[in-house]
């Protein structure tokens, strides 16, 4: 499995961070590897909520089915996700204050036996997605 972790000062206090990672419902606005709804769109995170959206890794198209797996406000987030292709991700949030604003650790993982022929690839890939997810999260809390 392919992992990233970075970590971002933004602004906004850390009630701030987690309702907007939580409002699954402006998924759209921040999260680069949204592509777009399957079903009824989500509203509030809550653990072992369940909701699915389509994805492109690397190119290809897949659709994914999210858990919400932790959920300790406002410092720690977690959803697990498993693709249509045999694939599967997760992404971990952990939020501090910090200096009048937060910290957001995010780690992101993609992996699966169908995705194990580009892993090399993956890496780059990933890493891009992540570091415009901060890029779209910051933007939106400095707004």
């Amino acid at each position: 499995m392919t992992e990233i972790t970075r970590t971002r000062d933004v602004p906004g206090t850390p009630d701030e961070v987690a309702a907007l990672v939580t409002d699954l419902s402006r998924w759209p606005e921040w999260f680069a590897l949204h592509k777009g709804w399957i079903g009824p769109i989500p509203t509030e995170a809550k653990v072992g909520a369940t909701f699915q959206h389509k994805v492109r890794v690397l190119g290809v198209p897949a659709d994914t089915k999210w858990e919400v797996t932790k959920l300790d406000l406002p410092g720690h987030i977690v959803l697990k996700g498993k693709g249509s292709k045999r694939t599967n991700m997760e992404v971990d949030f952990r939020i501090q204050p910090r200096d009048g604003g937060s910290r957001i650790a995010l780690q992101a993982k993609v992996g699966g036996l169908v995705l194990k022929p580009v892993a090399g690839q993956l890496g780059s890939w990933l890493d891009v997605r992540v570091d415009r997810t901060l890029d779209s999260l910051e933007a939106l809390l400095a707004a």
